[in-house]
């Protein structure tokens, strides 16, 4: 028998003391949240793309931390301050050369992991031969296989080719009957080290990326594999991370090709399967959401979609119900967020496959990802189809592989530019390509060379920037903001209950 227990001691107006009072619970920490940036073409630097962007989504958003989070700007003016950050060794990667960035706790009450995918040491060492054939390849095309926003590159492209062919010519042809001068023959060695000095300085580091991944071919199967291992090992692991319930992917140029593939790749094994109608009526739900939307797979032009915003609500909605793993579905689905940067796969026409009618047929075949998805029937209706039954014989149903876009969404940024020179000619719009679920932003880059190529300056704080294609009555955003908009750290659709 247990003895007499204690009476609070009354205060002063006979109320029972504060201290015998239970303490409120403590809120539980939100999950975490992940951000990938897949790098473009070139010789990039481990981190280098990392750091810049994290300067300009998290270090310099006053918005986003709270003030005891701020720390002094080292390279700034006297007085400046940041958003604070670390940088933390991580095993994630498979790479001691790589860290991941990590935030304090932002004014939401969450903490936001920044990670690089860095492939360019597997792409390193194309030859001449592989980028001429990849660059004979492109010009060996009908005109009609020409999309128009690539005409000008490919113009320009044949001219070069054209001219330093008949250089050559006209060089062997003068060599051989002895009409050439030594002073010719000087000159014309000159200029034919500074093409292949042009080639391999500029040439190979950048377009050699482009020849060593984008098609399929017997000379690049093997860096193709190399590059998507670690692409999946990285993603796999942060699926799977319960400390995570959200993963934006970003991606930047070639990157964005590279990035395109891991989330069809990643789809096809962390997709939704056996489901059943009672036990989970709350994603069965979310998907026919999305259902409305779905397209017809017989190759026409894409129809319109009538309510934009619904289908992006949709999205958000499918993937909160997917992100949560539990004994009937092991794989959750975290991945909320695909952002591309100056994407070529606005050419993916020309890129990927010969012409639109090609590409066409392997968005009809899911070999492709559309967005919004291929209906599972041509008549339109259900990203869903029926696997087979349960052990108690009720009906299990999927969404078919190729409906990746059906929980996440899809943003893509780009300055499409005047003409070769100006903008950004590697990018532009995605809704001919990939369907009109895909948030086209246009954006207006300048540097300190004004219009100049713009194609690495989507995330730079020292560039100026504003919306292109703003609603009317709303005030253009500068680039930065639609970068961060795009990113949503703040996860904008995040209901408070969730």
């Amino acid at each position: 028998m247990s003895g007499p227990q204690p009476v609070a001691s009354p205060t002063k107006t006979g109320s029972p003391a504060k201290a015998s009072l239970p303490a409120p619970a403590k809120a539980p920490r939100k999950l975490s949240q992940a951000v990938v940036i897949v790098h473009g073409m070139g010789e990039q630097r481990p981190m280098g793309t990392l750091r810049e962007f994290v300067q300009a989504v998290w270090s310099h958003d006053p918005a986003r931390a709270p003030f005891y989070a701020q720390v002094a700007d080292p390279a700034g003016p006297a007085g400046s301050k940041i958003n604070q950050s670390w940088i933390t060794p991580d095993s994630r990667t498979n790479s001691h050369e790589l860290r991941r960035i990590t935030t304090p706790y932002d004014v939401d009450g969450r903490r936001t992991d920044f990670y690089e995918l860095y492939w360019a040491d597997i792409t390193q060492g194309t030859t001449r031969g592989r980028l001429a054939a990849w660059v004979t390849n492109l010009l060996w095309r009908k005109p009609a296989d020409i999309p128009r926003d690539a005409r000008g590159l490919y113009v320009v492209t044949l001219l070069a080719v054209i001219t330093v062919l008949g250089a050559a010519f006209v060089l062997a042809t003068s060599a051989s009957q002895g009409y050439i001068s030594w002073t010719t023959g000087t000159l014309v060695t000159i200029l034919a080290s500074l093409v292949i000095w042009s080639v391999d300085r500029f040439g190979l580091p950048y377009f050699g990326d482009v020849a060593a991944y984008v098609r399929a071919e017997a000379a690049t199967v093997e860096k193709r594999a190399l590059v998507r291992d670690r692409g999946l090992t990285l993603l796999r692991r942060l699926m799977l991370d319960d400390g995570y319930d959200r993963i934006v992917l970003v991606s930047h140029s070639l990157g964005s090709i590279i990035a395109y593939d891991l989330l069809q790749i990643l789809w096809a094994d962390f997709r939704p399967r056996k489901l059943e109608a009672a036990r989970d009526k709350a994603r069965l739900k979310a998907i026919h959401a999305v259902d409305k939307a779905t397209l017809k797979s017989d190759g026409a032009a894409w129809p319109s979609l009538d309510d934009f915003s619904g289908f992006r609500r949709a999205q958000w909605e499918l993937y909160r119900q997917l992100r949560v793993r539990d004994a009937d579905h092991p794989l959750p689905w975290k991945i909320s967020d695909f952002v591309t940067l100056g994407s070529p796969l606005t050419h993916s026409e020309f890129l990927v496959t010969y012409n639109l009618a090609e590409f066409r047929r392997g968005i009809a075949e899911r070999l492709f990802s559309a967005c919004p998805p291929i209906a599972e029937t041509a008549a339109g209706g259900t990203v869903l189809y029926q696997e087979g039954r349960s052990r108690s014989g009720k009906p299990q149903r999927a969404v078919h592989h190729g409906a990746v876009f059906a929980a996440t969404r899809w943003t893509n940024i780009f300055d499409r530019g005047n003409g070769w020179l100006t903008g950004d000619p590697i990018s532009g719009p995605m809704a001919e390509n990939f369907g009109p679920g895909v948030e086209n932003i246009q954006v207006e880059l300048r540097s300190s060379l004004g219009r100049i190529f713009t194609h690495r300056l989507y995330w730079s704080l020292k560039a100026t920037g504003v919306e292109a294609t703003a609603a009317a009555g709303t005030p253009p955003r500068s680039h930065i903001g639609v970068l961060r908009d795009a990113v949503d750290l703040g996860r904008k659709l995040e209901r408070p209950e969730a």
